[in-house]
């Protein structure tokens, strides 16, 4: 019987071991899938946003990441849908061939919770009646489309054109965001004019402009 003991003891060692390894399996499980469920849940949260633009919001002549919607999406933690397109507008066909609706027509299947659009210096020249018409029908279908989001318009941004220039379209888009319960946001003009913000075609940011939009649309974002 002594001579058994060892035997009994060293089964019993293993059992021990073999329920504290079963034990911490278990806790790694349960941990693992704490962890997923708080990445899944930080996902869930995430924001998605979805901006339409042109070449401005593009980043026209640098990279796409260095366009302010990219910038101010870093510093949010936002999922982006950067929809911008050089040349569109409200009326103005872009590169792409297409005018906002296009853009329009992406945000609304992407189904983001916040849809930023911006009016356009390309659109100068539209009969402003014509541009008007064309504004509030394409703010009024995102309206209608994405019900539960959020709609913030913005001010054309312009290198080149001045406030007198660009206040027709900037009014119309402000009245028809306003009326589908959106908000405004009047970004001023942070690069226009200022060394060293523009590039050499007078008209697009570099990337010290464009980080000082970003700036502006942080802070208004914040009211």
């Amino acid at each position: 019987m002594l001579a058994r003991r060892p035997l009994a003891a060293a089964a019993t060692a293993m059992t021990a071991a073999l329920l504290a390894l079963t034990a911490l399996s278990g806790c790694s499980s349960a941990t693992a899938a704490s962890i997923a469920g708080v990445a899944k849940s930080s996902a869930a949260h995430e924001e998605h946003v979805a901006v339409i633009g042109d070449s401005i919001e593009s980043g026209l002549g640098l990279d796409p990441s260095e366009a302010w919607p990219a910038l101010v999406a870093a510093d949010h933690g936002w999922r982006l849908d950067n929809l911008s397109v050089p040349g569109a507008g409200f009326v103005a066909q872009g590169s792409d061939g297409h005018d906002f609706s296009a853009q329009v027509d992406a945000a609304i299947a992407a189904r983001p919770d916040l849809v930023l659009i911006g009016a356009s210096d390309n659109d100068l020249g539209t009969d402003p009646a014509e541009l008007s018409a064309a504004i509030h029908s394409t703010v009024d279908r995102l309206a209608s489309a994405l019900p539960d989001a959020r709609i913030a318009g913005f001010n054309a941004l312009s290198g080149q054109a001045g406030d007198d220039e660009l206040a027709g379209g900037d009014d119309a888009l402000r009245q028809a965001v306003i009326a589908a319960g959106g908000t405004w946001l009047d970004l001023g003009q942070p690069y226009r004019g200022k060394a060293g913000l523009v590039q050499d075609d007078d008209e697009h940011p570099t990337l010290p402009g464009q980080q000082a939009i970003a700036a502006v649309v942080a802070d208004k974002l914040k009211v």
